[in-house]
C-alpha cells in the first residue's frame, strides 16, 4: 500500500500576526527535548518552518495501524515560528498519539530550532487521556 494511504494529512500553514492565543503559545504540559537530538534524530537538515514541517512529515515511514496526522505552522510575530505536528492513532500498546512543539526564532535572516516539547495520548486503561508530557504505563 502506498505510505499516503494509511495516513490522513492536513498540513496548515498560518500566518498570524500579533501575539497568537495563550493555548498555542504555551510550553506547558510539555516534556523538554534536547532541541541538537530532535534534530538528529528526525534528520532535520533544513531551518526554513514551513521546510522543517516538510521534513518532518517526509521522515514518516509506514507504520502498522491506522494512524492520523496533522501539521501546523504559525508565525505569532515577524521572527518566530512555531510548528505542532501531531500523530494519533498509533499501534502501540501505551501511547496513543505524540505531539511535538517546535520553535524556531529568526536571527539575522536565518531561522533556528530553539525550543522542542513532547505530549503524549495514552491508551486506554494504559495513563492519562489527555495530552501530557508524562510518559504513559
Amino acid at each position: 500500500m502506498l505510505k499516503l494511504s494509511l495516513i490522513s494529512t492536513a498540513i496548515i500553514c498560518t500566518q498570524l500576526q500579533g501575539a497568537a492565543s495563550a493555548q498555542s503559545n504555551s510550553r506547558s504540559g510539555f516534556q523538554v527535548i534536547k532541541v541538537q537530538e530532535f534534530i538528529s534524530s528526525n534528520r532535520i537538515k533544513v531551518t526554513i518552518p514551513k521546510a522543517v514541517a516538510v521534513q518532518l512529515f517526509s521522515n514518516l515511514e509506514e507504520q502498522e495501524g491506522r494512524k492520523s496526522e496533522d501539521i501546523s505552522v504559525a508565525y505569532p510575530t515577524q521572527n518566530t515560528s512555531v510548528i505542532v505536528h501531531t500523530i494519533v492513532g498509533l499501534a502501540d500498546d501505551s501511547v496513543s498519539g505524540i505531539r511535538n512543539r517546535i520553535e524556531l526564532r529568526r536571527n539575522k535572516n536565518k531561522w533556528e530550532i530553539v525550543w522542542v516539547g513532547r505530549q503524549y495520548k495514552c491508551q486506554l486503561n494504559r495513563g492519562h487521556q489527555d495530552w501530557s508530557g508524562s510518559l504513559c504505563s
